[in-house]
């Protein structure tokens, strides 16, 4: 069995966007490759969809969406995949974050045409009509994102075309021969309340995995590490990921900080940016972004309590990684991390916008060193039964296997054929093929001569042509 995933890098979020596990399956003799818009790696199974000789070409798509509040409708990228050896020659393909401008929509349907494919959804955005999260926006199921009152949102748009997205992407996905994977029950009831999705028949709940044996506290010399990060012996550590993203709860931490009064020494552990947390009463250990496992690990070990306040999570693999290192976790209702983290039993969840009822929580924790080793042990057992990354891959491997074996034998449960696209999702179709033959014809020239600055030009001029006779100002 022949194996791609297409994404839109290859290290950041390696252990969920096919990266990890195209590697593992490698190492196993199956042969996997992993399509990537922006590789970092050096991994010989990673293929780039995106030269680096040609930056202004998508440089010009981005804007191009940009100042016409689309998203992912006329990358070029999709051609090259569905010309690639490799994807010809695969028997599953397997999309994860294709919309952080990766592939056009447009052209989806055929690539799912082309291939059995699967796509795991690692967050709403395929049924809203612009937003990654739509936290308490209910547009997306009940009014198609009219009138969205959220724009700023990532993706952000600087018009108001949320409507014409909700609708594009149900045009696509109301005819198509998909496998969709969820990883937790709360993605899985949010798609099955779309209108874009719940028709689909063919959805998996499969819980991302980790390593279980990695991600475990008493395989590492918490002494040591604590010594070597600056913290005190007897502090009570809370660990937490620092970012300014919308959802991921730091005002709440910094909220809850400002009322927090234990007489405990307590050490401020944080993963992400610097400068976040304004803080004067306890001390503050900032390391950075960090995307190496063990350095995570090493962290989690000289932790006593982790916070994941987030606003919107679609699964939290760090909660994961928490438990299995034995730390009681504090999470926020309205996610699915209370559903991974099995509260009440094990994780500690909370109501979004109460500070008091966070704080209390934590002090609880804090003061109740009994109560955090209970839970703890309690999240490792549930690691271990639940989140073990050789489980993940072999849920995913049974799943590819009984993709190729309806091929095999002819079935498709939509039974669908090729059909005329709208007149809108025609024209990006039309756009990103023509853009591919221009940048296609574009590597031919500068591989020959130094013609980028003409060929530019002609780039240019052919985009501003197809949005004037297209009509795509109405937007």
């Amino acid at each position: 069995m022949r194996i791609v995933h297409v994404s839109c890098n290859d290290l950041h979020g390696s252990r969920f966007n096919g990266h990890d596990m195209q590697i593992a399956f490698n190492k196993r003799g199956i042969s996997c490759k992993q399509f990537v818009m922006d590789k970092y790696g050096n991994d010989l199974n990673t293929i780039p969809l995106f030269y680096d000789e040609e930056p202004f070409l998508r440089w010009l798509c981005m804007k191009f969406e940009s100042d016409l509040s689309i998203h992912n409708m006329v990358l070029p990228y999709g051609w090259r995949l569905l010309n690639h050896p490799e994807f010809k020659d695969a028997d599953v393909v397997h999309y994860h974050c294709i919309h952080n401008y990766v592939l056009s929509l447009a052209m989806f349907r055929q690539l799912t045409l082309a291939k059995p494919s699967v796509l795991t959804l690692h967050d709403p955005w395929f049924f809203t009509g612009h937003c990654v999260h739509p936290l308490d926006c209910d547009k997306w199921e009940r009014e198609k994102c009219i009138n969205c009152s959220h724009l700023d949102r990532f993706f952000p748009m600087k018009e108001n075309n949320a409507n014409y997205m909700w609708e594009y992407k149900k045009e696509v996905f109301s005819n198509i021969d998909i496998d969709i994977v969820v990883s937790s029950k709360w993605m899985l009831d949010l798609m099955q309340r779309s209108p874009i999705t719940s028709h689909i028949e063919r959805v998996h709940l499969i819980p991302f995995g980790i390593d279980t044996n990695l991600f475990y506290s008493k395989n590492r010399n918490k002494s040591e590490i604590r010594k070597r990060l600056g913290i005190g012996q007897d502090d009570v550590v809370l660990c937490f990921r620092s970012e300014t993203s919308l959802f991921k709860g730091v005002p709440y931490i910094q909220e809850m900080l400002d009322l927090l009064n234990v007489p405990l020494p307590v050490t401020l552990l944080t993963v992400g940016e610097k400068g976040l947390i304004k803080n004067k009463k306890y001390n503050l250990v900032e390391n950075g972004r960090v995307n190496d496992d063990e350095k995570m690990a090493d962290f989690y070990a000289a932790a006593d309590i982790f916070l994941m306040p987030s606003t919107a999570e679609a699964f939290g693999l760090m909660a994961i990684e928490a438990m299995s290192s034995e730390l009681p976790i504090i999470v926020t209702q309205g996610t699915a991390l209370p559903e991974v983290t099995f509260a009440p039993e094990c994780g500690v969840s909370i109501e979004r916008d109460n500070a008091e009822q966070f704080t209390k929580a934590v002090t609880r924790l804090i003061e109740d060193s009994n109560e955090r080793r209970r839970r703890g042990e309690l999240g490792r057992k549930l690691a271990l039964e639940n989140y073990k990354v050789e489980d993940h891959y072999k849920k995913m491997l049974e799943l590819y296997e009984s993709i190729t074996e309806r091929k095999r034998r002819g079935l498709s449960i939509n039974n669908i054929g090729e059909y005329p696209l709208s007149r809108d999702l025609q024209i990006f179709y039309n756009f990103s093929l023509l853009l591919n033959d221009l940048s296609e014809k574009y590597m031919e020239l500068t591989r020959k001569a130094p013609t980028r600055i003409s060929f530019k030009r002609k780039i240019s001029h052919v985009m501003k042509k197809l949005v004037e006779k297209l009509g795509l100002k109405a937007f």
